[in-house]
């Protein structure tokens, strides 16, 4: 008899230090760096340097908070509620675009509630996506349905998904999502003939939504070129080039850059990596990208480690939601990638990304408690069974 199928033959230990590790030093540096990019515009704009410090402290304590319930919270558990999640999910994205209900700032519609309690339902909703998908097309849970249907239900749901927080606009995180989606597809076993067959299906989809709106075509444009229209579209990037020549090797030192005075577009959200660049150096920006990389290689070794299949793809997905929208980030930065506005997980100013981080890691941290008996004692125990 296979006691797997009777039992729960799962032992409980100990989280993994190292994730948490990497993780609290990520966050250290999200506060040190959120008040030297925001002190002179909060000073200026609301008369306290400390405006956004304190508030992203605030939700720095909130989020660890969360992290530590979470990682307590059995993840076999999520495969449950995938419904749910997916209501909830529908019905935040929907209110956010209500007048009157949804928050508006610089033209696009991404949060619910107002200050320093504004929520922004779109990182939450990337969680939900992820599992639901995990449960979708994790064997345990699958089923014997057909591949095609079993292929096209999730498919359209992540398109409404998708729609949705398109129609906010918020490019950057439905990429993202896109992106951890089919990487989920891809490592559990989907054929890749599906896959491939998705990618020039939605290859007109994303001409229309690149090219055929302005911004994002100009973004495009900038992206190719910058040097073509510097002081227009391509002024971002180009100062964001300049920030990483300032900073050199060491830095100018902390809260000594110049460049987030004005010259970057929102230095302590999208690009505060051009803020850690001038002032950290090239010492400081591969310092973060190797923190990154080790959340990218526990992440991994939590999924591989993971006594199940749903654990397995649930450390995956979790791990490449974080790592993918970390490198986003620094890829637009750099100039590597077209500007899209997506945070720096851990690091960024801002309630919603730092807190959905959070629970992120804390799924990882409660897998990663998680072991399969070995198998003498399994032996044993079927011996006491029969």
């Amino acid at each position: 008899m296979d006691m797997k199928s009777v039992i729960d033959t799962r032992r409980r230990g100990e989280p993994d230090t190292v994730f948490f590790i990497l993780i609290f030093v990520l966050a250290g540096i999200g506060i040190a760096m959120s008040y030297s990019a925001s002190a002179v515009i909060a000073a200026k704009t609301f008369g306290d340097a400390f405006y956004f410090l304190k508030r992203q402290l605030m939700w720095l304590v909130i989020g660890f908070i969360v992290l530590f319930a979470v990682q307590q919270v059995d993840y076999r558990m999520y495969a449950r509620y995938t419904k749910l999640m997916l209501v909830a999910s529908l019905v935040l994205l929907v209110l956010v675009l209500l007048p009157g209900i949804g928050h508006s700032v610089k033209g696009s519609s991404r949060w619910l509630g107002y200050g320093a309690c504004a929520l922004q339902p779109s990182e939450f909703v990337k969680l939900f996506v992820v599992i639901y998908l995990v449960k979708v097309f994790c064997a345990e849970h699958s089923g014997t349905a057909n591949q095609v249907v079993q292929l096209l239900i999730p498919v359209v749901i992540v398109a409404v998904m998708f729609v949705l927080i398109m129609l906010q606009p918020d490019f950057g995180t439905a990429i993202d999502l896109l992106i951890v989606s089919v990487f989920i597809l891809f490592t559990s076993g989907f054929p890749f003939f599906y896959i491939v067959m998705l990618f020039f299906v939605s290859l007109p989809m994303f001409y229309l939504l690149i090219y055929q709106v302005s911004y994002r075509k100009d973004r495009m444009l900038a992206y190719i070129n910058p040097w073509q229209d510097r002081f227009g579209r391509g002024y971002h990037v180009i100062q964001s080039f300049i920030a990483f020549k300032k900073g050199g090797f060491f830095g100018t030192g902390l809260g000594y850059g110049t460049q987030k005075l004005g010259r970057l577009p929102e230095p302590h959200t999208d690009f505060i990596f051009a803020v850690i660049a001038e002032e950290t150096g090239l010492l400081g920006t591969m310092s973060v990208i190797c923190l990154y990389c080790g959340v990218l290689w526990r992440g991994m070794q939590i999924a591989l480690d993971a006594p199940d299949e749903f654990g397995r793809l649930l450390a995956m997905g979790m791990t490449l939601l974080l790592v993918v929208q970390a490198f986003l980030n620094i890829g637009v930065v750099s100039g590597s990638l077209p500007t899209t506005g997506v945070p720096l997980p851990f690091i960024s100013y801002g309630g919603s990304s730092l807190v959905s981080s959070m629970i992120a890691s804390g799924i990882l941290l409660n897998i990663s408690r998680y072991r399969d008996v070995v198998q003498k004692d399994l032996k044993l125990s079927e011996e006491v069974w029969q």
